[in-house]
Parts: C-alpha cells; structure tokens; sequence
C-alpha cells in the first residue's frame, strides 16, 4: 500500500483541466504547437505562430526601448533590448528577463509583449537577454550569457536609469531555470538582488529526480498539450550538460538555499514540470527566503500565451502586483 501512495504526487489534484481551458483546447488545438521535433522543426513552427499572432495581441505604449550589443565573458557578442518607461524620472528598479524555449527556441520578440507589461505597468525598466541558443551552444553558454548581462546591467545602472541595488532577474521555464541558477551565484559572489521571478521553471534535469521529493508530474502529465515529458528529454539533450546532476543545470540539488533574493513562482498545474517548480519553491521558504507561489489549477505549460484565458489574464496580473512586492521589498 505504502509503495502506491508514494507513486501519487500530493499535487495530483492541480492537473484537473480547467474547465475553460478544456473547451479552449477542444476548439484550437491546432494553435497550441507540441514541442517535439529538431531544433529547426521547432523554431519554424514557432515562427509560423508568431506570424499567425501578429496584429492579434494589443501593442503596448507609453515606453521606448533599444537594441544595444554587448560583450561576452568569452570575446563574443549578444543582443539585449532595454525597456523603459516613458514617464520615469529618476533611477528606476530594473529586472533582467530570460526568455524560455527550452535553452533551444526563443528571442527578444518573443516575450516583447510581456517585458512591455512589466516596464509600463510594473514600473521597471527591462532588460531582456537574447542568449545564445543550444544546440549550437550547449551548456553553459546560454547560461554564462545570461549571467554577462546582469553584470552589464550592474555596470551601466545608471546610464540605464536603473538603480543598482534594485535590480532582479527573472525569466520563463528554462529561462527560469536560468534564474535560479544565478541567484545562487549572485548569492556566492556576494552579488545583492532584489528578487528573483521563476515562471513554470524547470528545477532539476529529470534524470536526476531525488526520489524522495517524490516529483510525479513529469510522468503523470508526460503527454501534456505543448509540454511533454518526450519535449523535456529532447531539450536537455539539445542542452547537452556534461553532468545533469550539475547544480547549474539542476538548482533543485543545491545543497544551501539560505540567502537567497526573494522569490516569486509561477506554477501551472498541468504542467509536467509542476512538481519540481513546487518542490524547489519549498526548498526557498524551507531556507527562510521570502517567497511567493501563484499556482494556476487545469492549465498546461505556458498557458499565459492564450490570452482568452482567465488563468493568463490572472497571471499577468499576479506577475505586476508581485514585481511591485519584490521591488519595495514587501514580499513575505
């Protein structure tokens, strides 16, 4: 008997489909893609969407924003996209944005509409990193990119209107995964964030589950619209990590979590990486670090990209009212 409870995951009762988002699937299930396939499969299908999206999602004003080229740790270069809002005076709190996709999919116009949400209506000034994409640059390229931006961003603070002491990092499922890995090196290195957001982020490479977190959401949601557990395997091999139980590939495995930036998460509940987001969030209020979990039952992996849903339209209102919280300090 015991062995049987313990293949339930205590979550289990998040992953009932929502309602809403059962008639929504049922009706568009050819807009929602299956994140399966090569590299190029997958960002020509993404492409495809992005086209089909333009013009249906409202433009977002009142900011300007700039493409500025920046130098890497090791001699190359990449793209960031500063946000800032057009009625700022004076220094501003700034929070440095990791896309997802997987380490593999994903740009700067990606997640445009979101990082012009967050700098006119969350007040903050935006910089979102255009990282170097796996395969062709496997761990930790994408990950060291990420880490060169934030120290930019510290460096050029004030030309940016950004207040150095008020700036956090955050992104979207790998590129959540990225977050959590640099707030524990800020952390090591002594390095002050404000705060960290982890949106439905992947925590630990799933070869690496420690049994005893009982992590069942990757199996019990293996075929889940958009995120599978078959998508995960492709992209941690697109990855590449030489050692998968590597804290920086799996944050979960940490073995000190104290000190660390305040944090806010994102978890959906039909999502396979459920668990793990969950689990991590634990290890952080375990460790006394102020954190926040929003969790959105019935709706898979990356629901906040179907804007007809009540989840998402919950969920972007959830993410400014928690950046006000992490940057006047008041997340409990």
């Amino acid at each position: 008997m015991s062995s049987n409870v313990a293949k339930i995951s205590p979550n289990a009762h998040l992953s009932i489909p929502d309602p809403e988002w059962t008639e929504f699937y049922a009706e568009n299930a050819n807009k929602v893609p299956q994140l399966v396939g090569s590299p190029q499969h997958l960002r020509d299908m993404m492409e495809r969407l992005k086209v089909e999206a333009t013009g249906m999602i409202p433009q977002i004003t009142g900011l300007s924003s700039e493409d500025i080229r920046i130098k890497t740790s090791d001699g190359a270069s990449i793209l960031v996209r500063v946000y800032t809002p057009a009625t700022k005076k004076g220094l501003s709190p700034g929070l440095v944005y990791i896309h997802g996709g997987g380490w593999t999919l994903g740009d700067l116009e990606g997640e445009d509409i979101a990082c012009r949400a967050m700098c006119v209506n969350g007040g903050v000034v935006v910089v979102s990193v255009d990282y170097r994409l796996a395969p062709e640059n496997p761990f930790p390229t994408g990950l060291d990119d990420c880490w060169d931006a934030l120290l930019w961003t510290r460096s050029q603070s004030h030309s940016l209107g950004i207040e150095q002491d008020c700036i956090s990092i955050g992104g979207s499922s790998s590129g959540g995964n990225i977050t959590a890995v640099l707030a524990h090196r800020a952390r090591n290195l002594g390095i002050r964030l404000k705060g960290q957001i982890l949106r439905i982020p992947a925590t630990c490479h799933i070869d690496c589950y420690p049994p005893e977190l009982n992590l069942r959401s990757l199996e019990d949601l293996k075929d889940a619209p958009l995120l599978s557990k078959r998508s995960m395997e492709l992209f941690y091999g697109y990855y590449n990590p030489s050692d998968p139980s590597n804290p920086d590939v799996s944050p979960l495995l940490n073995t000190n979590f104290h000190g660390l930036a305040p944090a806010y998460f994102q978890v959906a509940g039909l999502d396979p990486l459920r668990d793990e987001g969950l689990a991590y969030a634990n290890k952080l209020k375990e460790a006394g670090v102020p954190t926040r979990v929003d969790v959105y039952p019935g709706v898979p992996h990356a629901f906040y990209y179907f804007p007809s849903l009540t989840a998402a339209a919950k969920s972007s209102t959830d993410l400014l009212e928690a950046i006000g919280q992490l940057t006047k300090g008041e997340l409990k």
